[in-house]
């Protein structure tokens, strides 16, 4: 048997290596505004993660808001670059606007605006409807960041939602899909799956199980399949129409 056995200086340089594979980048949380909404207001925060890792901050000192209870069920796995709407909260149309989310992260300290309701911050329709998706406002807890489905579509090349594809028989079809999530319920994971619904013969997916993938029709006609995704409590499902010649 065969011992491989390292210098001093090799182990140091090994240390070193590990010790800069650490994520050390700051971690930014920010307020993405507010909707207004009868006998409610809907407010919207996210987060920037400029480590190439996802990185874990449990409530507690280091991941809380202001005023208290500082545990609202907000993000405690913060997924590598930019995610917004992920802690949608419904509060009283009463709301003064005083509520602050405040995370600490390799030594660096991010907290929110102390001005919710500023003008400024009011969202216009699009982002409107996408932190209103999934969410009834009527019935949602108040104050405490709730759980909606995830967001699923196709995109085209240009980042513009598509509903219908063309592809010709018998080759691949590049389908770019994209899954969004907020992170809750805490600790689940996102399951993404594509399946065909109706067409005059098969498809065949590269990959059935993630996101972006690839597919196959092996006769000619109009098909419709699937792009669904789920948190373990809500799901999302995305029709598509594909045209087979």
């Amino acid at each position: 048997m065969r011992f491989q056995t390292f210098s001093a200086a090799a182990l140091v340089a090994l240390s070193a290596i590990t010790l800069t594979a650490q994520p050390t980048a700051p971690l930014y949380v920010q307020y993405d505004g507010f909707v207004r909404q009868p006998n409610a207001l809907v407010v919207a925060f996210g987060y920037f993660n400029e480590n190439n890792i996802d990185v874990d901050v449990p409530p507690g000192g280091a991941n809380a808001f202001s005023p208290s209870p500082g545990d609202r069920n907000q993000p405690v796995h913060f997924v590598k670059g930019r995610h917004r709407f992920s802690c949608v909260m419904v509060v009283d149309p009463t709301f003064d606007g005083k509520l602050q989310w405040t995370v600490t992260f390799a030594g660096k300290t991010s907290t929110t605006t102390a001005k919710a309701l500023d003008p400024l911050y009011e969202l216009e329709l699009n982002s409107e409807k996408r932190v209103l998706t999934g969410l009834e406002v009527a019935n949602a807890p108040r104050n405490t960041c709730v759980n909606r489905a995830p967001i699923a579509h196709v995109i085209s090349m240009l980042g513009e939602p598509v509903e219908s594809l063309a592809a010709p028989v018998g080759q691949d079809l590049p389908i770019n899909g994209m899954v969004e999530d907020d992170g809750l319920p805490r600790g689940s994971k996102v399951t993404i799956a594509w399946k065909k619904i109706s067409g005059p013969g098969d498809v065949t997916f590269s990959s059935a199980s993630t996101a972006q993938t690839r597919a196959k029709f092996s006769a000619a006609g109009e098909y419709q399949i699937e792009l669904s995704a789920t948190d373990g409590e809500k799901q999302t499902t995305t029709p598509i129409k594909v045209t087979a010649k």
